[in-house]
């Protein structure tokens, strides 16, 4: 009761500054959202319109797009194919190529539209933890994509690590973006399972391949 009580006092001190909105009671919110560093719009959904609507279309062809190019570089490639085919896997590891790629595309689709839900509703590039998220997002997304001439190159102890690092990224920015608009949370959640898979799977046919040594 203390604190409703010192709240409206503050409330009211604030009618009497000249400020340039029509209401004090939505200047003394809008106030208060400032001094947390978090806007009203993580608790409700600013309006949508249909440009927001073509923005979170083009968003979704960037990650659906990187999915289809490496599907497309190593269908054409005969020669990485053989290798990737020739080495040494886990008797758990899907060994149709298909496989990847079909769950590259469905996990990395949703991705875009997430990543414009958190621009929208975490006020764009003003707040520093709207920026951590996307910064976690792209890094993920350009490091996936650098697997493509890793794998090229038939690198597989940078294969690992890059897998890893991708995995770390997309799980930190699964959990930066629940914490501003939780559905892009959530569309995130496949993207970090999958790439963690990727990781362990690199990892395990790292040492599967690795040279024995001589004792």
């Amino acid at each position: 009761m203390a604190n409703q009580g010192h709240r409206r006092e503050f409330e009211e001190s604030w009618r009497h500054v000249q400020l340039p909105h029509t209401d004090a009671r939505e200047a003394f919110r809008e106030f208060i959202d400032k001094e947390h560093c978090q806007l009203a719009a993580y608790e409700t959904m600013p309006f949508w319109t249909t440009q927001d609507t073509r923005n979170s279309v083009i968003s979704s062809l960037i990650p659906a797009g990187a999915a289809v190019a490496a599907f497309v570089s190593f269908a054409k490639d005969q020669q990485v194919a053989d290798w990737w085919g020739s080495l040494k896997k886990p008797n758990w590891a899907p060994k149709d190529v298909r496989i990847y790629s079909a769950v590259d595309l469905l996990t990395l689709s949703p991705l875009g539209y997430a990543s414009y839900l958190v621009y929208k509703n975490g006020g764009g590039f003003d707040y520093n933890d709207t920026k951590l998220a996307l910064g976690l997002y792209g890094a993920s997304v350009t490091l996936a994509i650098a697997t493509i001439p890793i794998v090229k190159k038939r690198e597989l102890g940078c294969l690992w690590k890059n897998t890893a690092v991708v995995s770390l990224t997309a799980t930190g920015a699964a959990y930066a973006f629940y914490k501003i608009d939780k559905k892009a949370g959530f569309l995130l959640v496949p993207f970090a399972l999958w790439t963690a898979f990727y990781a362990y799977l690199a990892y395990s046919i790292k040492k599967e391949n690795d040279p024995i040594k001589n004792l």
